[in-house]
């Protein structure tokens, strides 16, 4: 009687009071802007800017409603990597972002592998080869972006590079300009795809907020934004 009860009430409890059960264990902010050139906020977080997120003639970068707003002028890829972030044990992530121009054409559905933003998570600390000699080995990780098309939710893509430890996946599909809290089973995500056994589970050893408009039409102009990303264990 007493297990029936329990799980009664537990029915009767929304699944949002269920999940922050959990213990918040790292966020990292883009909503504490308050001054000054946007590139040294960024690197005193600890990010460098990588490929085309150096060059603001291709991708811009600004703060405005709390929220870094990330566009690409032109077909671009760039990336900010962050490998001072250290979580030891997680479980989930959170995202709060929102697309305000999505590349016109990008579906990893059908091939055209680009994306207004994407937010990389490496686990571990082991560097696996990325299967080219002009692109730096990394970590396993998962790319979390929005979509808008007919990419499947929560489905790993495979990239053309990184097929051992590297998965793409749309963590959902917003409306453009909406804010969208995005909720992802990081762990669970990493025995999946790439330790079945469950016996080797890694700490976070680095993020990236990337964007890729390269094979985009309409000259892959794309505008993006996020605010937090928060982990769980």
């Amino acid at each position: 009687m007493k297990k029936a009860l329990t799980f009664i009430v537990l029915l009767l409890i929304p699944m949002s009071v269920l999940a922050h059960t959990e213990k918040l264990v790292h966020i990292l902010r883009f909503n504490d802007y308050e001054t000054g050139s946007v590139e040294d906020w960024l690197q005193r977080k600890g990010f460098e800017f990588k490929a085309g997120m150096r060059r603001r003639n291709r991708i811009d970068l600004d703060v405005n409603n709390n929220e870094l707003i990330i566009e690409a002028k032109r077909g671009a890829f760039g990336a900010m990597l962050n490998e001072t972030v250290n979580v030891p044990e997680f479980t989930h992530v959170e995202i709060d972002w929102g697309v305000n121009r999505f590349p016109e054409g990008a579906s990893y559905e059908q091939g055209v592998r680009n994306e207004a933003i994407m937010v990389m998570i490496f686990m571990g600390d082991e560097r696996l080869p990325s299967g080219s000699v002009f692109i730096p080995d990394s970590p396993h990780f998962v790319g979390l972006y929005l979509c808008h098309n007919d990419d499947r939710i929560n489905h790993p893509y495979r990239g053309s590079y990184f097929k051992k430890h590297g998965r793409y996946v749309c963590g959902d599909r917003p409306d453009t300009g909406e804010v969208v809290t995005t909720r992802f089973p990081l762990l669970e995500a990493y025995r999946t795809y790439f330790d079945k056994e469950g016996d080797d589970d890694p700490g976070i050893s680095g993020i990236g907020v990337a964007l890729d408009t390269k094979k985009a039409g309409d000259g892959g102009k794309s505008s993006a934004f996020i605010r937090e990303i928060r982990f769980y264990r």
